[in-house]
């Protein structure tokens, strides 16, 4: 395919300036008709003021209302999922008709012979050729410019911030005030002055509807349009007017938006050590942790469960849905049906279950004190925590100018402080030092019987050190879930074996007590519990498998050929040498790998390269198998 040629710069600042002229041009044009020696005559004629009175009054009333409905319609917008674009193309639709159509439907619909005419003479209420009307018209022009103003600056905000919010237990009506509303500050007082300068200039819709009645619906636009006819002077006076009151608007509204786009200062702030104890006194939740259960699998309560798998296994989808992220599954926390195919969910907010991600999802208009007492309510407990988790540096630090890592240990601390009976952590640590990281696996461990904790990991040491149960994930499902003892003696697939450092083959016992898989026939095993054909799994060090070169015929255990497929150098100075089969006949054998570790003679000696086939030992006194 051929690139699309570039346009020059020449040609896009040509273009530019034709653009910019096109929009300048006449504006300069009109104020150059301007009687600027008459401005003060015609703005203190008193038709004048009555013009700028109604004009000021329905812009503001209009303003008003279009924030208090466009607001609530973006929050909206924001949670639909289906017809979301239908939604939109809605909202846009006064924009596209035309203003004399726009006054008819208005007639139509709240005139004095409109369909809701009826209900309107009820309450007393009248629309058409009076004031109510402009304003009604107003509305109906401007709200377009609030909702897709706001509409915007939501979709750019980090949905993780809101999640987390829920998962702290953070209500919706809170997270809107304390958390969105402020977070879209500078497109809210936007949106206003978009709707205010679009309300100053409405012309059409409210001639049609509201009529043109002196002092009572006639406004500077109307004015303007009449002043045309009889004195061109005047009417480019109230021109000049009403353009600086525009401008003056539009002016104020962008002041918040140049202020938020600067960057808080950053300097540094140590951290100090985490005081275990008092941190796990702090967040010990009152009534320790629930049972999870989510499609027939059960997370014990009081224990800590690591939940690994390759990547697009599911895990993140199982654990959202365990926290009220996604539906789909049936789930149960404690004794309670939290949600199922014929309930209705118990949302996020309610569950007393806390998701913590590798996003930190903080408020970006705080500091991270203020953050973490969004959840505690609590000042004083907010410090205690802090400074308990080692952070009371970072207290009044603003959290956008947080560095990742204290991002990541400010979430932690907020998450423990919602003292959660259900703790769900997805790799919570990888975007700590390695020293903090230890000290916060020390908090994990002291803490683990204190709740119930499912631990997203991909690093060894977690299952090692942290978990006392290990679910592993396959294809969106769970395929074993058992203690991490036995998980760690023999794991149940190729990725859990490989996470722990150890090789997995998984085939079938043959004659003579031979173990029959994708690398050929291994004998020497003790086989003889298992009758021919049954299918069994082999786990085995890396020390257990030895390269004997390209010749190689025989040696301790049995051999068998196996291809080089890489060769990475570790820091000891050994090589981590990862073998495939000879050949990939099969899909299946393609997904068989195993590893071993060799020191730089042997890679020598033996020839070790991408590619090279090499006959390869395997110990069997060091091979346990176990039925599959």
């Amino acid at each position: 395919m051929t690139p699309l040629p570039q346009p020059s710069s020449k040609a896009v600042w040509a273009l530019a300036l034709v653009t910019l002229a096109l929009i300048i041009l006449p504006v300069i044009s009109l104020g150059i008709r301007v009687p600027f020696d008459r401005l003060g005559e015609i703005f203190s004629n008193e038709d004048t003021r009555d013009l700028l009175r109604i004009t000021l009054a329905s812009a503001v009333c209009a303003t008003a209302v279009a924030m208090v409905l466009g607001v609530p319609l973006a929050l909206w917008l924001q949670h639909l999922k289906r017809g979301a674009r239908l939604a939109r193309l809605l909202v846009l639709l006064p924009l596209a008709l035309p203003p004399v159509v726009a006054g008819l439907a208005l007639s139509a619909f709240i005139g004095r012979r409109g369909l809701a005419a009826p209900l309107l003479d009820l309450l007393g209420w009248q629309f058409a050729f009076a004031f109510p009307g402009v304003v009604a018209a107003h509305v109906f022009i401007a709200l377009p410019f609030v909702v897709i103003t706001l509409d915007a600056a939501l979709r750019q905000l980090d949905s993780e911030i809101t999640s987390s919010a829920a998962a702290v237990g953070i209500t919706p009506a809170r997270t809107v005030c304390q958390i969105i509303l402020p977070a879209v500050a500078p497109s809210l007082v936007s949106a206003a002055g978009l709707a205010f300068a679009r309300s100053l200039g409405e012309f059409g819709t409210t001639l049609t509807f509201a009529g043109s009645m002196p002092g009572t619906t006639r406004t500077m636009p109307l004015g303007i349009y009449l002043a045309r006819e009889v004195d061109p002077e005047v009417a480019y006076g109230l021109s000049a007017i009403l353009i600086g009151l525009a401008v003056l608007i539009l002016a104020a509204t962008a002041l918040p938006a140049c202020f938020s786009r600067r960057a808080p200062a950053q300097k540094a702030r140590a951290t100090d050590t985490i005081d275990v104890a008092r941190l796990r006194e702090l967040t010990r939740p009152a009534g320790g942790g629930s049972n999870v259960e989510v499609d027939g699998v059960r997370f014990p309560a009081n224990t800590l469960t690591a939940l690994i798998g390759p990547n697009g296994a599911g895990k993140t989808t199982l654990v959202g849905r365990i926290a009220g992220r996604l539906r789909g599954a049936s789930v149960t926390v404690g004794d309670r049906l939290v949600d199922s195919a014929d309930t209705r969910p118990v949302p996020a907010y309610q569950r007393g279950v806390v998701l913590l991600t590798q996003n930190p999802g903080l408020p970006p208009t705080v500091t991270a004190a203020s953050a973490i007492t969004m959840v505690t309510r609590d000042p004083q407990r907010t410090a205690e925590l802090l400074a308990a988790a080692g952070l009371a540096e970072l207290a009044d630090v603003p959290v956008p100018a947080l560095s990742g890592g204290q991002a990541a240990q400010v979430s932690l601390v907020r998450a423990l402080a919602a003292r959660p009976a259900v703790l769900i952590l997805d790799e919570p640590l990888a975007a700590i030092d390695v020293d903090a990281a230890a000290q916060w696996r020390h908090v994990i461990h002291a803490a683990r019987h204190d709740r119930t904790t499912v631990l997203i990991t991909h690093n060894a040491l977690d299952v090692l050190a942290l978990a006392d149960c290990v679910a592993v994930m396959e294809r969106g499902r769970v395929r074993t879930f058992r203690r991490a003892s036995e998980e760690l003696e023999a794991p149940a697939t190729r990725f859990a074996a490989r996470l722990v450092g150890t090789n997995l083959l998984t085939g079938t016992a043959g004659e003579g007590g031979t173990f029959v898989c994708a690398f050929g026939t291994i004998r020497g095993l003790n086989l003889s519990p298992y009758p021919a054909g049954t299918s069994l799994r082999a786990t085995f060090p890396p020390g257990a498998l030895t390269l004997e070169g390209r010749g190689a015929q025989s040696g301790h255990g049995t051999v068998f050929k196996a291809r080089v497929q890489s060769v990475s150098m570790l820091p000891s100075g050994e090589a981590s040498v990862t073998l495939r089969q000879q050949t990939h006949d099969t899909e299946e054998a393609q997904e068989y790998a195993l590893f071993t570790l060799v020191d730089q003679e042997t890679a020598i000696r033996a020839s070790v390269s991408p590619g090279t086939v090499l006959s390869c030992a395997l110990d069997a006194a060091q091979v346990r198998v176990a039925v599959s």
